[in-house]
């Protein structure tokens, strides 16, 4: 008789995962099983005894496989979500709700094998548990940030916590959100379906996690909303004041649904997932319509997409509200009376050079002026404006686009951006014919805009002829004023700089709540300002040097991004490093 095959262990008993790795000897093993009592786990025995760090732990239960560990961090957690499970459960239990994905909601815990904290989070939460592990310091930290008391005086306001259990209690998903897709409409009903890969599937969920993802990116001021694959999941991050941060994750046996949403509300392809695609949409949050700039991409682990927040229904700026010093309002209001020429705003993307753009327009609009824009994409519409969208892929490139607007008799036009040789000369062309032209280019200062234009073809004398200024920018980060306090600059920083600290306080943000930990809140623009006088109009003419314009603009009283700069570190708005990161 052949003898019966054992069958194969679940998992690995964790004691004995941790002594193969070398973590703790089995006489310690062997202590700790004695000492245990029935309502202490092995594991936080064995951190508590000291012979295991947390860090081990958490690596011995991912090997385990039984029990998914996460480190957890403050910014991963849903606060709403977290209300709804509550302060006093989640302290009880030592466990914090993370997200909610369907009908799943994710529970850090510090104990996840609790069976009877677990029926209590699901009769809490209306929905299914997936535990997993997290530290104890971890978790007591995201539990203060989430439900942080408040100091005396505010007896009258809830905590965000507070406000979205009330709203959970009511029911309150993700209202006053329409989002505009196209041809597609999402008001169909509970019943709603939709067949991929020849799979039924109930919609619902995917649009309602679009839907929160892009409510709360606009509600936190990001410029970006990522969404990216990774191995075990999809990461979701917001670009707030120029950085990225982690905001969530999505399963990946989401991902297909959620691209797929996302495609069908820019109007892309949904069956192509090989090529990049580009696509626009818009969502409403209230009244103020907010328009998306939506652009997906393959990867070698899956495909990803970047949604752009363009924010169509803010109001213009004034060129009072760039934050400009006095003097160079003064020259920029100058050039805001010239009845023709070229004005060019500088700098990389996110520099802020639409924004310029679009106060300078707003100083120049009135009804006796006809204004077209030409742009990739149109990012505000404005009320009394024509406004054109670029579009390569038909053949409307800014090229073809500005030859006949010119024919449209404006007054002002406005490019986006000079990509080419024949779109420069035909700006310059139009300047040279009695228009005013606006547009902007990617260079790394104003001098350097004249040299990359001479490069592109455009002859000097008509350069030198037609152009007005040229506006470098760069936006800097505010530091929080909420957490704001002085600071030793690094040496190294100040030697690049060459700053000497002599009488002159610095300043950091040591990081709080309303900055999420982070030491800034807001951007802060500096420009370089280049007025073009009489010499160096003839120097441009000439085909100078851009060494040879910097040291004129210099003598001038041209000041550089660094210097401007340095102004706002010495003011106690932004920090050296960043000053140093952004300038040269």
């Amino acid at each position: 008789m052949v003898a019966p095959t054992s069958k194969p262990a679940l998992y690995q008993p964790l004691g004995q995962i941790l002594v193969e790795q070398g973590l703790i000897t089995t006489d310690q093993l062997n202590r700790a099983i004695a000492d245990k009592s029935p309502n202490v786990r092995l594991g936080q025995l064995l951190v508590r005894l000291g012979y295991i760090e947390q860090s081990d732990l958490e690596q011995a239960l991912k090997r385990q496989g039984r029990i998914p560990a996460m480190r957890l961090h403050t910014e991963l957690v849903d606060v709403r979500v977290a209300a709804k499970l509550g302060q006093k459960l989640s302290k009880k239990h030592q466990a914090i709700a993370v997200n909610r994905i369907a009908d799943y909601v994710t529970v850090a815990m510090s104990d996840p094998q609790d069976v009877m904290a677990i029926d209590a989070f699901q009769q809490r939460l209306g929905a299914r548990v997936f535990p997993v592990f997290a530290s104890k310091s971890c978790i007591e930290e995201a539990q203060k940030n989430i439900f942080q008391e408040r100091g005396q005086g505010d007896e009258d306001e809830m905590s965000v916590a507070k406000l979205s259990e009330k709203a959970y209690e009511m029911n309150l998903e993700v209202e006053g959100l329409e989002l505009s897709t196209g041809q597609h409409n999402d008001n169909q009903g509970p019943e709603e379906q939709s067949e991929i890969l020849g799979a039924k599937i109930d919609e619902r969920p995917i649009v309602n996690l679009v839907s929160r993802i892009l409510l709360e990116g606009f509600n936190e001021g990001a410029s970006d909303i990522h969404i990216e694959p990774r191995l075990e999941d999809y990461c979701v991050r917001f670009r707030v004041d120029g950085l990225c941060y982690i905001k969530t994750t999505i399963p990946r046996a989401w991902a297909q649904r959620v691209m797929v949403r996302i495609k069908l509300m820019a109007d892309l392809d949904i069956a192509q997932r090989r090529l990049p695609q580009d696509g626009r949409s818009q969502f409403h949050v209230g009244n103020q319509r907010v328009d998306l700039r939506i652009s997906t991409t393959p990867t070698v682990i899956g495909e990803g997409c970047v949604m752009r927040i363009l924010d169509g229904g803010r109001e213009l700026q004034n060129i009072y509200s760039l934050g400009l010093r006095e003097e160079q309002i003064y020259q920029l209001k100058g050039v805001t009376n010239c009845t023709e020429g070229f004005f060019l705003t500088t700098g990389p993307t996110g520099s802020g050079k639409t924004t310029t753009l679009y106060s300078i327009l707003k100083e120049l609009m009135s009804p006796e002026r006809k204004i077209i824009t030409l742009e990739d994409p149109v990012e505000n519409i404005i009320e009394g404006v024509t406004q054109i969208n670029a579009n390569a892929k038909i053949g409307l490139t800014f090229a073809r686009g500005l030859r006949s607007i010119l024919r449209q008799d404006p007054d002002i036009v406005l490019v986006g951006e000079i990509r080419d040789r024949e779109t420069a000369e035909i700006a310059v062309e139009g300047s040279m014919t009695g228009h005013i032209v606006l547009s902007s280019l990617h260079t790394v200062g104003a001098i350097e805009s004249i040299t990359r234009l001479m490069d592109m073809g455009v002859e000097p004398y008509q350069l030198g002829d037609t152009l007005k200024g040229i506006v470098a920018q760069r936006l800097l980060r505010k530091i929080c004023p909420h957490c704001r306090e002085g600071a030793v600059p690094d040496p190294v920083v100040l030697r690049f700089l060459g700053v000497e600290q002599e009488n002159v306080t610095f300043y950091e943000g040591r990081g709080c709540n309303r900055c999420r930990n982070t030491g800034f809140k807001g951007r802060v623009g500096i420009y370089e300002m280049l007025i073009v006088n009489s010499d160096l109009r003839r120097m441009i003419q000439r085909g100078a040097s851009s060494e040879q314009l910097t040291e004129a603009a210099r003598s001038e009283g041209l000041t550089s991004l660094r210097e401007e700069g340095l102004q706002r570190a010495m003011a106690g708005e932004v920090t050296l490093a960043d000053v140093l990161a952004v300038t040269r």
